[in-house]
């Protein structure tokens, strides 16, 4: 019967020893377990917020997408105090025939290069259509042309131009024109006869370039970023 009795009083000790704590004046004080472990373990549902907040800042991080964007130089004839003069311009490559005709209708570039140019080509969209076979730049152009370029030393710079221009790219040799065309001295050439580099080089300043007989060469630019 005693050893029950002593087995009991361990029991209730040990509860005690579990609920309270002895503070510094000898006497004891009840401790709260559950208010404790709230203030020192997180929760699981603070951990998942957290973890899905750096997830998200991280993404922000990703670098830009750049994009490049391959030229190639031609040479393009423009007109300065009646004389023609070759400058080079970089065209989106590859370059197509049409493409150049573009590019002389807007005129020389806008940089230092281009200064004290013009083009006596007309700046109509679709006027000039250029077609290549087997070395020859055929080109087609409307039957009132040179009404649109109405003086005479302007019509032989116009198609001077557009011959020295078309003979200085990749490939081409000669040039045709559906329609009777002025020569540098005022002769003229009949439609779709050939035309080349040689017969309008007299209307160049000196030391003009030439054709372009050899494979163009292509750069790399980029951008946005």
């Amino acid at each position: 019967m005693m050893r029950g009795r002593v087995a009991l009083l361990g029991v209730a000790l040990a509860g005690i020893a579990v609920a309270c704590s002895v503070v510094d004046d000898g006497k004891v004080e009840r401790i709260d377990p559950p208010l404790g472990l709230d203030d020192t373990v997180p929760s699981t549902t603070e951990q998942i917020t957290t973890t899905t907040e750096l997830a998200t800042t991280t993404s922000g991080l990703e670098a830009p997408t750049t994009l490049g964007v391959e030229t190639e130089p031609v040479t393009l004839y423009f007109v300065a105090t009646g004389k023609l003069t070759p400058v080079q311009q970089d065209l989106a490559s590859p370059v197509t025939l049409q493409q150049i005709i573009s590019a002389l209708q807007k005129g020389p570039p806008d940089s230092d290069v281009g200064i004290g140019l013009t083009t006596i080509v007309p700046d109509v969209p679709d006027l000039i259509r250029v077609t290549t076979a087997n070395g020859v730049a055929n080109v087609t152009l409307p039957i009132d042309f040179f009404e649109l370029v109405p003086v005479a030393i302007d019509q032989r710079l116009v198609i001077a131009q557009l011959v020295l221009t078309l003979t200085s790219s990749r490939g081409i040799g000669q040039v045709t024109f559906n329609l009777r065309v002025p020569l540098p001295l005022g002769q003229e050439r009949p439609p779709g006869q050939q035309l080349t580099f040689s017969d309008y080089v007299s209307m160049t300043d000196s030391n003009p370039p030439g054709p372009d007989i050899t494979a163009g060469t292509t750069t790399s630019t980029t951008l946005g970023g």
